[in-house]
Formats: structure tokens, sequence, C-alpha cells
């Protein structure tokens, strides 16, 4: 017996959607948006950037001359780069291209800084909706919403402001693209990807890839840095060698960073070297408690402190561990190679030998958990939280009985409530499948005329792992498969009038509890014309 289901996904996406596999229909396609872009691990198991963009916006953004240009007092266009000299003056252009309620994606370079800053931004008569204010050499990416309407001027303003710009580039963002991303297990790739839907996130560390900068180096104890010295798990060559210099008894570089009242999880890309340990540690000024990690990289363990260990193929492992800060207190963060896999010291025996590991990728974020790299290389960078919804139509969904399946695993375990469901588009009436807000445990309900007619939780080894999960719903007669078995029953119960239900969506059916996770399918049965016997061969099939 092989019943087609109404709904699988995930099998494709494009602008702004999440394909499923209903034939000849766009009805059950689901409407993705991320307003920034991120990154994903492609089939070929490296990390990339992902998004959709239009094309360029800017007259002669290479500054190969001033065309197009209006330079106020201290700026001036010069082999390719727009230069100020100690200006608080614009630099400025008419964007015709630009549309009122369009989000923009900026990115810019500055080089030979001395002083000040500077900022991007839109506006009419250079009144301008602002990105972020910069002040040091790096490449920068930003997301502006712009909000005028009329004439725009596009360009830059000075704030005694000494340096250069290239590399600009305005382009809006048509449509987001939603990722589908390729598990590493056992150091190799998994053929099926998982819709990888995460919260919003900031990226707080603001050279994730050169350790080489100053923020990073003038920090550094005993250690030097190699740039480049080793292809990194995006597939470049940019990941960077920590290596003992011999002129102290301790091996590491570190970065200052404020740190406020919340969770905080850091993270980082690490390979072996000629040394086998990556110690992790971060301080609080203060007089606050140190904490610190140990990663074993040959054995992908951690042998001291709280941390995690990811596999991300090439011997690379993503390291991270979570510390909570208790109030706003000024910390810093060390990373180096460690003795051995009992203690956070860096003995002069290890400096001595030149010992080294490399490393790719820091990051640190307000979360609990550790989400998908976001690179950063001068500012802070942020992930916009991502939405997939609105699939379905009334004509397809079944309402009166049928099973809603999924194979899904927590990015965390971090007692929320994570929830996909079928509605029609209220609370009063819908299905919910998901994480529930205790430790492991899964949770579904079926509300009817805003009445509980079934309401479950059972519990599992580990939501964060893959599961297979489905419910079957029918009058006096709902049910709950995890893996194979069925986990629960409830025997009373009514369900919905034909046509009820019209939608699935990634949330509780209003936007609350979003469903956060990697979802590597959902399906939906309609089994009005199924013998129960014919459902449960189906459940034991689809969730084995």
């Amino acid at each position: 017996m092989d019943i087609p289901s109404l709904f699988m996904i995930p099998s494709a996406v494009s602008l702004g959607k999440v394909h499923s596999v209903f034939p000849n229909s766009t009805d059950a396609d689901f409407d993705f948006n991320r307003d920034s872009d991120a990154t994903r691990v492609n089939s070929e198991g490296l990390i990339e950037r992902v998004g959709y963009y239009g094309s360029e916006e800017v007259t002669n953004n290479t500054f190969s001359s001033a065309t197009g240009w209006t330079l106020e007092s201290g700026w001036s266009i010069a082999n390719n780069y727009a230069v100020a000299n100690t200006t608080s003056g614009f630099i400025y252009q008419i964007g015709g291209g630009l549309t009122n309620g369009k989000k923009y994606k900026v990115t810019f370079s500055i080089s030979e800084y001395q002083s000040g800053s500077v900022f991007f931004g839109f506006g009419t008569g250079l009144v301008l909706d602002a990105g972020a204010s910069v002040s040091a050499n790096g490449d920068y990416t930003q997301f502006v919403n712009c909000t005028t309407s009329g004439t725009k001027y596009v360009g830059f303003k000075g704030v005694s402001f000494t340096g250069k710009i290239n590399n600009f580039s305005v382009k809006e963002i048509t449509g987001d693209r939603a990722r589908l991303n390729y598990e590493i297990e056992g150091g190799l790739v998994n053929t099926k990807p998982s819709l990888l839907l995460e919260p919003q996130s900031t990226n707080l560390l603001t050279y994730s890839e050169d350790f080489s900068d100053s923020s990073w180096t003038s920090q550094a104890v005993g250690a030097t840095v190699t740039s480049n010295s080793i292809v990194s798990p995006d597939g470049t060559l940019n990941a960077d060698t920590i290596q003992g210099n011999g002129s102290s008894t301790f091996v590491h570089i570190r970065k200052n960073i404020n740190l406020t009242t919340a969770s905080h999880t850091f993270s980082i890309f690490a390979k072996k070297g000629t040394n086998n340990f990556l110690a992790v540690q971060a301080q609080y000024y203060s007089g606050a408690t140190n904490t610190a990690v140990i990663f074993d990289l040959n054995n992908s363990i951690v042998t001291s402190g709280s941390g995690n260990i990811e596999d991300y193929g090439n011997e690379w492992l993503k390291c991270s561990y979570t510390v909570v800060i208790s109030s706003d207190i000024t910390g810093r963060f060390l990373i180096g190679p460690a003795y051995n896999g009992t203690t956070i010291e860096f003995p002069s025996t290890l400096t001595a030998n030149g010992k080294n590991i490399y490393i790719y990728g820091a990051q640190l974020e307000q979360l609990s958990y550790s989400t998908s790299y976001i690179p950063t290389n001068g500012s802070t960078q942020t992930r916009a939280a991502e939405t997939c919804n609105g699939a379905g139509t009334s004509s397809i969904l079944p309402s009166e009985e049928g099973i809603l399946y999924c194979e899904i695993a927590a990015l965390a375990d971090d007692s929320t409530n994570r929830l996909f469901s079928l509605s029609d588009g209220t609370s009063q009436n819908r299905i919910f499948l998901g994480f529930n807000a205790v430790s492991n445990q899964i949770r579904y309900r079926v509300q009817v005329a805003n009445v509980y007619q079934a309401d479950h939780s059972v519990s599992v080894s580990d939501i964060t792992l893959f599961n297979k999960i489905a419910v079957k719903y029918k009058a006096n007669d709902f049910a709950l498969w995890i893996n194979g078995i069925k986990v629960d029953t409830d025997t009373s119960g009514t369900t919905f009038s034909a046509g009820t239900l019209s939608e699935l969506n990634f949330d509780s059916a209003t936007g609350g509890s979003p469903i956060y996770s990697k979802i590597r399918d959902i399906r939906v049965y309609n089994t009005k014309e199924m013998t129960d016997s014919e459902v449960d061969i189906l459940l034991t099939k689809i969730t084995s």
C-alpha cells in the first residue's frame, strides 16, 4: 500500500517560496520570508551564503571616475576609491531606481582609516535613512529600509571622517531564499536535506574570520596568528593558524567585549594541527567566575567543562558553549591550543614546540544555543528571523480525519513551545504538533471551536535528533506515533466539519511559537477512504 500525501516538503525553493510536491497546483506551496541573507551547508558539505537580490542601484559604484557623484568639501574620487579628508560632508548621487518601502542590501569597504566615522544612507534632500555608523577598516554589509518618497539620494555622510571607501554596492532584496541544509553525519554529507528555520540572531564579534585583526591580536599572549593558511569549511583558503611562539607560558588570542544580562553562546570552527586540543575560556571582569571548556579535536569530544561539538567534515569541528551573564559586565573570550584534555593552562612546553591549531568563523550570539554561522568583517551582523506559512486551502486539506506527519529535529532543548499547525487561520480550530516547553517532550493538540478534543505530551530521548512523528485525528480516535511506535491514544472527542482546515503553518496558527527547527519532511494524509487497519499500517510505515 502506498497512499500519496497531500504535501511533502522540502522539495525545492525559489524566490520567497518553499515548494510542495502537491500536483498541478501552487496551493500547497509555503510563503517564506527572511529579511537578510544567511548561511547553509550545501550539497557539497560547504558553508555558503543564501539570498536573492536585484541589480545594482548605484551608478558608477566602482568610483572609476566622479561621473554621477556630487562631492561636498573634503571628498574626492581617485584610483577607484571615494577618499575623505577630515570631512563631515556628503558624497551622494540621485538614486532614481530606489523605491519607498523596499529593503536594500548595502555593502562597502573602508580602508586606510585614520579618524572619525562615516555612515551610508538613503534620503530626500540628504535627510537620511541611515545605516550603522562605522569607524574602522573592514568590509561591511548592512540591510537598510528606504522610507522616503519623492526623489531619492544615496550616499555617505562623514563625521570628521578620514579614510577611503570602495567595493560599494546597493541591491534590493527581491526575495528570500529558504535554506535546504545538508547535515554532515560521520564526516559525510547526508543526501536528504532539511528545511532550516531559525530565529533572529546577531554575531556580536566584528571580525569572525580575520584573527590577525588588531581587535584579536592586540590581546594575544604567546601566540602568533597566520592568516589564510588552510582551506576553511566554506571551501576557500581563509582559515587561520594559532601557534605558540615561545614568548609566554600561555598561548591564546582574545576578544574583549561588553556583555549584557542574558545567555550568550560562543562558537568557533576548529581543526587539529600539531596539537589536538582547543581551549576556549570566557572571562568576566569585576571578579566574576571564569568559564572554560577544552575540546578534543582528535576524538570530537569535550574533555573539560560543558560544551558541544558538531562535525562539519574534513576534520573541521564546530565547538560551542554557553555562558549565562547575570549582570551587564565587561568580558573577554580566549581561544588557543590547550596542553592536554584536562587543564586550561597553556604551558611553556607547548610554546617551545610551536604547537598549533586551525580556526575559522568565530561567533558570539545572545542565545542559549548556537545557530548557523553569521560572517562578519568589521561590524556586527544580524540574520533576520524566518517565517514559513500559508500553504493549503480548504479544498485540499482534510478536516474530518487525516494524518499530520513530520520528520524533524529541534535546534535546542530550550524549554520553549515550537509548533506547526493545521488550522482555519485562527486558534479556535487547529491541530498543532511540535516541541513542548517541557524538556524533551513532543506535544499535540486538537482544538475544535476552541474546545480541546485531545491535548497530550510524550517524552523522547532527545528532541535535537531527528524524530519521525505523526498525529492521527478522527472523531473519537486520536493517536500519536513516534519512530514507528504508537505512544498515545485518546478515544473521545470530535473533529472538524468538512472544509474547516485551510492553512498549514510553521507556527501555532496565529504567529506564536514558531517551530524554529530542522524539517526533513512534513506531510498531510487524507484517511477518509481508508480502513483503520490501513491507517495503522501507513502510520507504522511512515514513522519507522
